[in-house]
């Protein structure tokens, strides 16, 4: 019997060796073709995006189209929307779809639309753009998380991770709490003590589970649980302001660790937003990783990634550049960097890389968006330096609307600019699972060499559906496994 299944399974492993060729060998004729790649590309079932804003996900038109049916002011000048329609200094939203010049002008306002750099750079445009939607954003999370999950499905993605703040950032009020106490101890006691902080945090779990269970209803899921849609796995991230006061910053980095402790199925870990070269994420750059040891010692079940790197010398000093990823990870304990984009110019550049391969500490890697905002593509951009140092790399969109992009438009980008392979881009596919915080033991003992644990040495025997069935990121890794086993069988 035992010759018998290893004849079997010899001939198995020598079907799917003649599969991968064949899929490798098609590759390989397209992959100067951006068309033909992007075809491909699209078709190829994804594990998904670690690196995505709610608030840069949806496109204008989706926020505008929203708002289209409800009272906004929308100011003539600013191009920002308000919910105070008392003192309107412009046009009421419901009447903007009549005014095609003003409305063509809203988007490329809000988005990278036809931008071209001038007195105003790519990077101060984009960052510009949110304040003026985030009204919106507050007010329909449920349907813009609904539409987000659309465009997932069509790019064939089954999970993501998205940075959001569900209390409307009403953490950072507590700062006030505590801006006469310097002991990270008393600052955390007396925010703990403080029954409006508690109430907060509670807020925060519940808004997080809430927006994502309607999200779902919109998509009718309660109703049709098999739409493609429905199919996707959401979590959320909380992000934590960087531009703010220290105090401020530790309010709300406490009610993150707090929330996501608390959290049984929706935040899954904590994470760092808003211009990594603004002048107080500069000036405090290395007290806010501190603040993000101490909490990460009380709180070790909270898991962190952290946007680090995301910096060029346009945009600060080389002082400013050496070590921002290095204290992300040695300091802060990130477990994913996010961007990365300064490595070279870190004092302890190899020492980070050979840190992050061998703790399996993956780099998310977004290619438009280092592009738009901060002008590094082709072999400026350190993607295979990190490949060369056998670093884990994901690959993900950040702000998918406001950029104008897709996540199949990152994978061509790397093959077409950088040069990758079929086999390369397959593990960077599975690395947004492995690399997931989702609950569970992984399918893989080795993702980088695609090494089966025991039980799953052959995904479909008993053994491995009783361990998919009890960890849930073995689940989603074994569903992608099967869907690129059929997407494969296809060439």
């Amino acid at each position: 019997m035992n010759s018998i299944k290893s004849i079997f399974f010899g001939l198995t492993l020598s079907l799917c060796a003649s599969v991968q060729a064949q899929v490798i060998d098609y590759f390989n004729q397209i992959k100067t073709d951006p068309n033909a790649l992007y075809t491909f590309l699209k078709t190829m079932p994804k594990g998904g995006e670690l690196h995505y804003h709610l608030a840069g996900g949806p496109y204008p038109e989706t926020l505008l189209e929203l708002v289209s049916q409800t009272d906004y002011c929308l100011n003539s000048n600013t191009l920002a929307v308000s919910k105070d329609t008392t003192s309107c200094d412009g046009v009421n939203t419901k009447e903007l779809m009549g005014k095609p010049d003003l409305y063509s002008s809203v988007i490329k306002s809000w988005s990278m639309k036809d931008f071209i750099p001038g007195e105003e750079s790519g990077h101060d445009h984009f960052f510009n753009g949110f304040i003026k939607y985030m009204p919106i954003v507050f007010d329909f999370r449920p349907q813009l998380l609904a539409d987000v999950m659309r465009r997932a499905a069509a790019q064939n993605e089954q999970y993501l991770e998205i940075m959001d703040i569900p209390d409307n950032a009403n953490s950072l009020k507590f700062g006030n709490l505590i801006q006469h106490i310097h002991s990270f101890d008393k600052k955390r006691q007396k925010l703990l003590a403080d029954p409006e902080f508690q109430k907060n945090v509670s807020l925060t779990v519940s808004k997080s589970e809430q927006m994502i269970q309607e999200s779902r209803t919109a998509l009718g899921c309660d109703k049709n649980a098999t739409a493609k849609a429905c199919s996707v796995k959401i979590n959320l991230l909380y992000y934590v302001l960087r531009e703010q006061p220290p105090n401020t910053l530790f309010a709300q980095a406490l009610n993150a660790f707090e929330a996501v402790s608390q959290s049984k199925n929706a935040l899954v870990g904590v994470n760092l937003v808003q211009p990594e070269d603004g002048i107080i994420s500069l000036r405090d750059y290395h007290k806010q990783m501190k603040v993000f040891q101490y909490l990460h010692k009380l709180y070790p079940q909270v898991k962190v990634s952290l946007h680090a790197g995301e910096l060029t010398l346009n945009g600060a000093t080389p002082k400013d550049l050496s070590n921002h990823i290095h204290d992300a990870l040695f300091t802060a304990h990130a477990l994913r960097i996010g961007h990365g984009v300064d490595i070279a110019y870190e004092n302890e550049a190899e020492a980070s890389l050979k840190y992050m391969a061998e703790q399996h500490i993956p780099v998310e890697i977004n290619l438009v968006s280092n592009e738009k905002i901060l002008n590094v593509t082709n072999k400026n951009h350190p993607l295979n330096y990190y490949l060369s140092h056998n670093v884990p790399v994901v690959l993900s969109t950040d702000d998918e609307g406001i950029l104008r992009t897709d996540l199949t438009s990152q994978y061509v980008k790397a093959v077409i600019e950088h040069g990758l392979d079929y086999q390369t881009l397959k593990n960077i596919n599975r690395n947004t699972l492995t690399y997931a915080f989702v609950p569970g033991k992984s399918i893989w003992t080795n993702a980088a060499k695609n090494q089966l644990r025991k039980e799953c040495l052959d995904l479909n025997s008993k053994t491995c559906h009783q361990f998919i069935k009890e960890n849930e990121k073995a689940q989603l890794q074994w569903n992608l496994e099967q869907k690129l086993k059929v997407f494969e069988s296809k060439y």
